[in-house]
């Protein structure tokens, strides 16, 4: 039987249901700029910091005078939505609750930057939950969630084993970079983000629409010894 002793949560899109809204603000950004979203384009700023994307668009397509100049305008959308728009994962608080009831450490690990990931959990209750909030921005050069830096920094400062610390996210990439290092891995999908939800599924100890399986009790009920083999392994 598996053992939860610590947990580490993505925000955006797994805490809460706000991918809709970061695609929305860049798609609104780069058009501004007369720009075509291309989902290439959405795609390969979605992986980056919030710093690393608008260098990137100021670099590639001249965007505005400078990155920080973008940077504030984006910092000015996304907070609006997240104190008027977003709402939760349906089933996330719940099982954030129940974690902490169990006495299960927790912290969220997330590509967005740190002071907009404390408004957006405050605004929804959230923040006293967790020990720590933690930001690809933080950690090795603020390298993205295609690499594991920030799930093995906040594994660091959880102080639980690998192998009894879950990871719960909703990117495809993201979800593989935690798979790969060890981490048990719970996959959350919805019907409306566009996430690959094979790939998702092929990379998840767990896989749920929303949280609609996932519970302390199945984490707990998760047989190590039938664990699925990755992709890459398999």
């Amino acid at each position: 039987m598996s053992k939860i002793s610590g947990a580490i949560f993505d925000c955006d899109g797994t805490l809460l249901d706000s991918m809709g809204m970061w695609m929305n603000m860049f798609s609104t950004l780069i058009s501004g700029y007369g720009v075509e979203p291309t989902q290439e384009l959405l795609d390969t700023v979605e992986a980056m910091t919030l710093m690393q994307a608008c260098e990137f668009l100021h670099s590639e397509f001249c965007m505005s005078d400078d990155p920080d100049s973008l940077l504030v305008k984006i910092y000015d959308f996304v907070t609006h939505a997240y104190e008027n728009d977003i709402v939760e994962m349906p089933g996330a608080h719940a099982f954030v609750e129940s974690l902490h009831q169990a006495g299960v450490p927790m912290i969220v690990a997330s590509s967005t930057p740190r002071r907009l990931v404390i408004r957006a959990l405050e605004c929804h209750g959230l923040l006293g939950y967790f020990d720590d909030v933690l930001c690809t921005e933080d950690v090795r050069d603020g390298r993205d969630k295609d690499f594991p830096d920030v799930y093995l920094e906040a594994l660091e400062r959880l102080g639980t084993p690998l192998a009894e610390t879950w990871v719960f996210e909703d990117a495809p990439f993201a979800v593989r970079s935690a798979r790969r290092v060890g981490f048990h891995v719970a996959g959350i999908h919805n019907d409306h983000d566009g996430r690959d939800a094979n790939f998702i599924r092929s990379w998840s100890d767990l896989y749920s629409e929303n949280y609609g399986s996932i519970s302390l009790s199945a984490i707990e009920a998760f047989d190590d010894a039938t664990r699925r083999p990755s992709p890459e392994e398999a």
